[in-house]
């Protein structure tokens, strides 16, 4: 096949059929960058009709190797926010009710962070697992291996140095190329919308949720997609080790509002009443079950869910910033909190940057909270010396106002294949 001819038809807007895609995924690792640049700045601009995301999808997933089908196995995905640790949650209180859970995680790139970085807090785990122990393990988290959809790491590495992430169709066709290759039944979608989300405004947030819909349930996949807003900071704990202690709450039946409603609300779209396994304790059990499996050592696993922070790492430094006035709290921007905490360390600026997972921030006060003046609202846990133009960023993320603002629920809408038109 010609690849100019190929490129030159993607540019003038016609659609590339099945055998077009499929030959060109096939032989990814044989074009220069420059063409597949030009291919993925054409799907950019001209988009990508469903068919053709389709097609796109299967032909990476077919790229590499997949996890047997398994009826019982179920999995969720989102695309990223600030104090967002709903897998490290939702994976063993899924298994403690009957469900397998592969799921395969990311780390974190700028302001958002990832589950691989938090669980890589935990001294001992093995976020690396080969694809045969993924075969043997009924619950998991791990990040891709060479094997899962290796098109896809390709693609996305282009993709992020020419501008072409926020295509819709390409964006689908790589979350689910992966989802399919765990061999799930079920897949609950948290599409973020906001401030510190990827889509900035909830039309778009839509539009790539029906696309995934409609091309999971194409690939067999039982989807469900809940758009849910990024304005604030999800949860009171922020960072890797943060986040990891308040996922162990959480398990504990001690989470906070926000959080504890997404796991609910994905745990459901999924089939399963979470918070019996949550009450009883069977949750925080399969937790302890997944750390050991993982390479956590017994007695670290069982000091980890017994006293946290004498576990995890947490910056020896704590810079509290207080309240000036009376009144509500208005807004905690969540982008400039999440771009404070990744300059500072907790995350990385490009790939492969090596993190402090012990810096984080504890928020005493949430949105709509009455504070008085001199109370904590925030406290960040860090190194000495900490740069204080960060400090003065992370101030001015706070406003208060003399009027309580109302903080309703976190879900926007739920879409299935009955109601993505």
């Amino acid at each position: 096949m010609h690849i100019p001819t190929l490129l030159a038809k993607k540019r003038d807007g016609e659609i590339l059929s099945k055998k077009e895609l499929s030959w060109f995924i096939e032989h990814l690792s044989e074009i220069p960058n420059e063409q597949i640049g030009a291919f993925l700045m054409a799907c950019q601009i001209n988009g990508l009709n469903p068919d053709e995301t389709y097609h796109l999808t299967t032909s990476m997933l077919e790229s590499g190797e997949s996890l047997p089908l398994n009826p019982a196995a179920v999995d969720k995905h989102s695309t990223g926010g600030v104090g967002d640790k709903m897998s490290i949650i939702l994976a063993p209180a899924l298994r403690a009710c009957g469900a397998t859970v592969p799921m395969l995680a990311g780390r974190g790139l700028a302001h958002t962070g990832g589950t691989i970085d938090k669980l890589e807090s935990i001294p001992g785990f093995n976020t690396g697992l080969s694809i045969e122990a993924m075969k043997m393990n009924p619950c998991f988290i791990s990040r891709q291996t060479d094997e899962i959809a290796p098109a896809d790491s390709i693609l996305y590495a282009i993709r992020d140095v020419t501008a072409t992430v926020p295509c819709i169709g390409l964006i689908t066709a790589s979350i689910l190329s992966k989802k399919a290759a765990e061999g799930i039944h079920s897949l609950v979608l948290d599409v973020k919308y906001g401030r510190a989300a990827f889509m900035k405004h909830s039309e778009k947030a839509r539009e790539l949720a029906v696309s995934m819909v409609q091309v999971g349930t194409q690939l067999g996949i039982n989807v469900t997609a809940q758009l849910t807003q990024m304005d604030h900071p999800l949860g009171n704990w922020l960072g890797n080790s943060h986040e990891i202690y308040e996922s162990i709450q959480c398990l504990k039946g001690m989470g906070p509002k926000d959080t504890m409603e997404l796991v609910y609300a994905q745990g459901n779209a999924l089939g399963f009443d979470l918070e019996e396994v949550i009450t009883n304790g069977t949750a925080l059990a399969e937790f302890r079950e997944m750390l050991i499996r993982q390479g956590v050592e017994t007695s670290v696993a069982d000091q980890l869910l017994h006293d946290p922070w004498s576990v995890l790492p947490k910056g020896p430094q704590q810079y509290v910033l207080n309240a000036e006035q009376n009144g509500n709290i208005a807004d905690i921007d969540a982008l400039t909190v999440g771009q404070v905490l990744c300059e500072a360390g907790a995350g990385r600026s490009q790939q492969g940057q090596e993190i402090d997972h012990g810096i984080g921030i504890h928020l005493h006060k949430k949105v709509s909270d009455y504070v008085e003046q001199g109370e904590p609202i925030m406290t960040l846990d860090a190194d000495y010396g900490f740069d204080v133009h960060l400090l003065q960023r992370l101030k001015d993320t706070i406003k208060i106002s003399d009027y309580q603002v109302k903080d309703g629920s976190r879900v926007l809408e739920i879409i299935t294949i009955e109601n993505c038109s």
